[in-house]
């Protein structure tokens, strides 16, 4: 199973049936294959190409590119993907295809737990995971959601309305539902086809890995304060999350081109020149990637006692190089 996160989140898993999820701690490749996902609802993916004048992504060299054209399509034998935005209406297939690239089985309890966690998660692991299908789903879809809340009603690349004057827990508030989630897709008459997904967003550089859900972000940081444990610490900066590529396309570097949409994204309309992300260093193909894209070691981590093998993911910072002038006022 994914390395859990840290054990008050799966604590009130037990109390409230809310499953925190592992994953949006980390980045992976998926193991599964393409999943084809049923759809009633109007197929409203938004290009990325819309906002060429925002970012500067598409207009750089193929080599830059790496697998999309200049309109942000992705050929693959007589298959063709765009790069986009998903929308609202798009939230359940996509949910469903994270759900089944990342594995329900990451509820499983962690062998790597301490003893002191698994003493507490352990009666009611066997329950979890009998329902790690429905738990996982409804978790990802309402944490999506509440991540998304504010960039739906607006559709755009431009950078969370962080206004002067707010206090810092004001501030974290607007950017944690504000979101952006890129996906590789494919319409279909009735269904989408989708191949990898990356999320973007703001969130405050103290190293915490993030839940899914907001509100538990909330609550640790809460306990947190109590122990003196990263209080005011870290200002908003971008976070890569959610790195998704099925199996059947990797190698043909969607990921790394997804990962430096996001950093575009980040330097040339929010105006920001840092990206951190978790990485499991265990996943030898994530870190490297990273490394390769000139990610480096920040040099500390989450570590509060409760945090267990948590404590070990790996955090990493790159700074970001290029032309702000995009930057929307």
């Amino acid at each position: 199973s994914l390395k859990q996160g840290f054990t008050f989140g799966a604590i009130s898993f037990l109390l409230s049936t809310s499953y925190t999820a592992a994953f949006s701690c980390t980045n992976f490749f998926s193991q599964k294959q393409t999943y084809r996902v049923s759809q009633y609802e109007p197929l409203h993916l938004v290009p990325l190409s819309k906002f060429s004048d925002d970012i500067t992504f598409l207009s750089k060299s193929d080599e830059e590119r790496c697998c999309f054209d200049s309109n942000g399509y992705f050929t693959n034998g007589d298959d063709v993907y765009q790069l986009a935005l998903v929308e609202k209406d798009d939230l359940p297939d996509m949910c469903r295809f994270v759900v089944a690239a990342f594995g329900a089985e990451s509820i499983s309890l962690s062998k790597d737990l301490n003893s002191f966690e698994q003493l507490l998660l352990s009666p009611a692991t066997e329950l979890l995971n009998s329902y790690s299908s429905v738990v996982a789903f409804a978790e990802v879809f309402s944490g999506t959601q509440q991540r998304l809340n504010t960039r739906l009603s607006k559709m755009d690349v431009s950078p969370p309305d962080l206004k002067k004057g707010l206090s810092r827990q004001e501030l974290i508030d607007i950017a944690e539902k504000d979101s952006i989630i890129l996906a590789v897709g494919k319409k279909n008459q009735d269904s989408i086809d989708f191949i990898a997904s990356i999320e973007l967003r703001l969130q405050p550089s103290d190293a915490k890995i993030p839940f899914s859900l907001p509100w538990l972000d909330r609550i640790e940081r809460k306990i947190a304060a109590k122990f003196s444990i990263g209080t005011d610490t870290g200002d908003l900066q971008p976070y890569l999350s959610n790195l998704c590529v099925a199996e059947d396309f990797r190698g043909k570097k969607i990921g790394r081109a997804l990962v430096r949409c996001v950093e575009d994204i980040a330097l040339s309309s929010w105006g920001m020149s840092r990206m951190y992300l978790h990485v499991d260093e265990d996943n030898i193909a994530a870190l490297s990637l990273y490394k390769s894209e000139d990610y480096r070691d920040v040099g500390h981590r989450w570590s509060p006692f409760w945090a267990g093998s948590s404590a070990d993911i790996g955090y990493y910072v790159k700074t970001l190089k290029g032309n702000t002038s995009n930057r929307k006022q």
